[in-house]
């Protein structure tokens, strides 16, 4: 089921494409030959650090139950199930800023540069789970097709349909890339691309019927989170107003985090209406407006500072 060279080979020929782009964009602003360069460089360093990053950060992740008796274990054995996407993408972001410092190119610039081409092979590495079984679907499903679904036959006689997850994924991926494309005379462009590369996660990762747990937490939906939530921290921190409006940015994304919570626990049916569960709809409706909420309140945040 898991097709590992289909999956591999996709994977090099996203980054090398995502790279191409960041040299497209890269050489309307340092000439063809620096351009040129930061961008094999990026691919390469990219490629590294970001396959290192993502078992790093599993590792990191699963501390918990890691067999530290054996540390080589790290290294020697692994698999898809035990690679961390976020980590694997914070590795590729970092490849592209060492890319940049060792070609002589400012990182803060670099990186601005490179958040389009980023979020495009955040997506396409989404995609890429097509190939990695059912890593990437979430709840069952009475009947679906492509791509809202896939289905997997088993033993040749009998089939079963699940949610597409990673589909969804890609999709908002590539419209985090779509504003990173608009939003491209934004100083903050990066941070602007890596909040909404995060925002949905914090809603789809719910839907994903694999991931990194700690009992009820889904480790990798708090990371996303977090890193949004420190957006909008850093933003009220810098925007130098004073008084308790200040803070309206973060206390929303804080309602919206105990939204989400109340949320979890009601999918697990820990929280009920009398003795009926509240609808899925209805709670993943919730959090939607909720992360709606996020994103106006960033919007706003980036163009009080505009002022």
């Amino acid at each position: 089921m898991v097709q590992m060279p289909a999956y591999l080979a996709w994977m090099g020929g996203s980054l090398a494409l995502s790279c191409l782009m960041y040299g497209l964009m890269a050489r309307k602003c340092w000439g063809g030959r620096g351009a040129a360069r930061t961008a094999l460089w990026t691919c390469l360093l990219s490629g590294l650090m970001g396959a290192g990053c993502a078992r790093l950060g599993y590792v990191l992740l699963r501390i918990d139950i890691f067999p530290w008796g054996n540390p080589l274990r790290a290294v020697t054995e692994w698999d898809v199930n035990t690679l961390s996407y976020y980590g694997g993408a914070a590795g590729v972001a970092l490849g592209a800023a060492l890319a940049a410092g060792s070609t002589g190119k400012p990182v803060k610039e670099a990186l601005g540069l490179f958040a389009p081409a980023g979020a495009l092979l955040a997506a396409l590495a989404r995609f890429g789970e097509g190939f990695l079984g059912m890593l990437g679907v979430g709840m069952y499903l009475e009947d679906g097709f492509f791509p809202l679904a896939v289905r997997f036959t088993w033993d040749g006689e009998w089939f079963e349909s699940y949610l597409a997850v990673f589909v969804l994924e890609g999709v908002f991926s590539l419209a985090a890339c779509a504003l990173s494309l608009v939003h491209r005379k934004d100083s903050d462009r990066f941070r602007r691309t890596v909040f909404y590369l995060c925002l949905p996660q914090i809603l789809l990762e719910s839907l994903r019927m694999q991931s990194i747990s700690w009992l009820f937490v889904r480790a990798e939906q708090l990371t996303c989170f977090l890193i949004c939530e420190g957006i909008l921290v850093a933003l009220a921190l810098q925007s130098g107003r004073r008084g308790p409006g200040r803070w309206t940015a973060p206390v929303i994304g804080l309602a919206v985090c105990a939204v989400v919570i109340v949320g979890e626990f009601a999918l697990d049916g820990k929280i009920s209406l009398g003795e009926r569960d509240i609808p899925p709809l209805a709670i993943y409706g919730a959090e939607a407006l909720g992360l709606a909420a996020m994103a106006w309140a960033e919007h706003h945040e980036h163009r009080m500072r505009l002022r």
